[in-house]
């Protein structure tokens, strides 16, 4: 009877266990780089269960194989500075520590095994909530523990709360709801920069310029503008009320907003005559693609025959999306992108989706300092192709993909699981995309210090980038008679004289071009 009992027990728990694998199977990256997980931590005892769930997707995750002793020794060192304070005692012994308070102690060493050092942490975190109990939470320990895991990987790869998470993931989708106005403080006032088009507050007539200082009734003085925002978005259909005072009429007008989804703009156009079109993509979200569509589309009706592509100061984002973006100017099937995790085969590689006949006109991609990650993807698998002529500055660097995963408490994590190369092979993270007509910026002082030395040339010589510096650029526009103001873009005048007049048939007479100009630029 006591073995049937026991075996039927057996059975129980083998049910839940392969009910817990069959209802959260293990995500895989789709259409953005997002995974849910279950919870794996321990069954009877919910402490540190977040911790153990980041644990365990690092462990089988990261880009590099963990160093399981640096990681648990960053977790228990940002614990330990959550009370370091209230008279504990550390005293350094081989490979860890002795933890000491009112007599009572806790000692511990790491090696490089998870499981071992596991226990060794929560060995500390016992000890630290029971000594200073009422003085520190459970919940911050755990946290700090969390962070100080993280802050010993690469920066790319961070934890977010619950809050923090929710926004990023807004940020992502790249829509929320909202009343459509992009806000920043001046002077202590809350003053609007941009009104998003179709938007509640573009119908309500409010401006760039226009001061809130009022929302829901509440003064808004004194209030961070995080707090701002937060007050100005939330459920589609529910309103805001807002006082806006106008400086230019020096007349407060109370109006009402009702919110809705926004969709945050991350393609502009413009049509630059000569038959060039201007196409500025700021970031890479889930609305990108459908919006450079938009765009082409009004590049169609313009008659557009040479194109400019925009990518500085882009920080990247979605990695389908700059696939995407990539496709509209290559040939279906041509490789964009391809990336490598820590396994020898966990490589996937990118192609190019369609075939339209923008991969036949002629087109330059600007960069800068600032264009990373999904930019520089664009931007090397344009230059690898020989489609595209990239001008500007050597970019960022940044060639990690980070996977987004959700955690059980609603918090989640970024983790750089593996790298991305251009079509050539070339590693961005180490050698960025070298520009192949370069902008010097000598009165201006626009552009950061150069990439740092490990930075390599991006598979073209140094010696074939053509250099041209601003005040040179600048002199030679105004004798062909342009008039230089505050809006005058340099690198964007240079590119058009470039690829067009008449559109150059290939990058290699753009190239050839590019080169004739800046000899002309040189005599001046």
């Amino acid at each position: 009877m006591h073995s049937i009992r026991r075996r039927k027990f057996l059975w129980g728990i083998t049910f839940v266990f392969l009910a817990l694998v069959w209802t959260n199977p293990l995500g895989i990256q789709s259409s953005g780089p997002f995974q849910d997980r279950p919870a794996h931590a321990g069954f009877f005892n919910h402490d540190l269960e977040i911790f153990e769930e980041v644990m365990q997707l690092v462990a089988g995750n990261y880009v590099y194989p963990p160093d399981y002793k640096k990681l648990f020794t960053a977790a228990i060192a940002e614990m330990i500075l959550q009370v370091e304070k209230e008279n504990l005692s550390v005293s350094p012994v081989y490979s860890g520590q002795v933890l000491e308070k009112n007599g009572k102690q806790y000692s511990y060493r790491l090696t490089f095994n998870k499981d071992e050092n596991m226990q060794a942490l929560r060995g500390v975190f016992d000890f630290l909530q029971r000594e200073f109990q009422g003085k520190v939470s459970k919940k911050d320990l755990e946290r700090a523990s969390i962070l100080g895991l993280m802050d010993s990987l690469d920066p790319y790869s961070v934890y977010m709360n619950p809050q923090e998470f929710e926004a990023s993931m807004r940020d992502t989708e790249g829509q929320y709801g909202g009343v459509g106005m992009v806000i920043t403080l001046v002077d202590n006032k809350l003053t609007v920069v941009r009104i998003i088009k179709n938007s509640p507050s573009a119908r309500a007539g409010i401006l760039a310029e226009d001061i809130i200082t009022r929302v829901d009734g509440q003064e808004v003085k004194g209030l961070q503008i995080q707090e701002l925002a937060a007050k100005l978005r939330g459920y589609p259909n529910t309103q805001v009320e807002i006082d806006v005072y106008r400086p230019s009429t020096k007349v407060t007008q109370l109006t009402t907003l009702t919110r809705e989804i926004i969709s945050i703009e991350t393609v502009q156009y413009k049509n630059l005559g000569d038959h060039t079109g201007y196409i500025r993509i700021s970031s890479f979200s889930k609305q990108t693609n459908d919006q450079l569509e938009e765009a082409l589309e009004q590049g169609k009706r313009d008659d557009i025959q040479a194109l400019i592509l925009d990518l500085r100061n882009n920080p990247g984002g979605l990695l389908n999306q700059s696939v995407k973006v990539a496709s509209h100017f290559l040939e279906e099937g041509q490789l964009i992108v391809y990336t490598q995790g820590r396994d020898r085969d966990d490589k996937q590689t990118y192609e190019a989706l369609y075939d339209e006949r923008w991969n036949k006109k002629p087109l330059a991609v600007l960069i800068n300092n600032h264009s990373a990650s999904a930019s520089e993807i664009v931007a090397g698998s344009l230059k690898d192709s020989g489609k595209a002529l990239i001008l500007g500055e050597h970019s960022y660097g940044k060639g990690s993909v980070q996977t987004i995963f959700r955690m059980s408490d609603g918090s989640g994590m970024r983790l750089t699981t593996s790298k991305y190369y251009t079509p050539s092979g070339i590693d961005i993270t180490i050698h960025g995309i070298l520009p192949e007509i370069r902008i010097e910026w000598d009165i201006t002082g626009l552009a950061n210090d150069p990439p740092p030395d490990n930075k390599k040339s991006a598979g073209i010589p140094a010696g074939r980038t053509i250099v041209v510096k601003e005040s040179e650029l600048q002199k030679f526009l105004k004798k062909k008679g342009k008039t230089i103001n505050e809006e005058t873009d340099l690198l964007v005048d240079f590119a058009k004289m470039a690829i067009n007049n008449p559109p150059q048939p290939s990058k290699g007479h753009a190239l050839a071009k590019a080169r004739e100009l800046a000899e002309d630029i040189h005599h001046y």
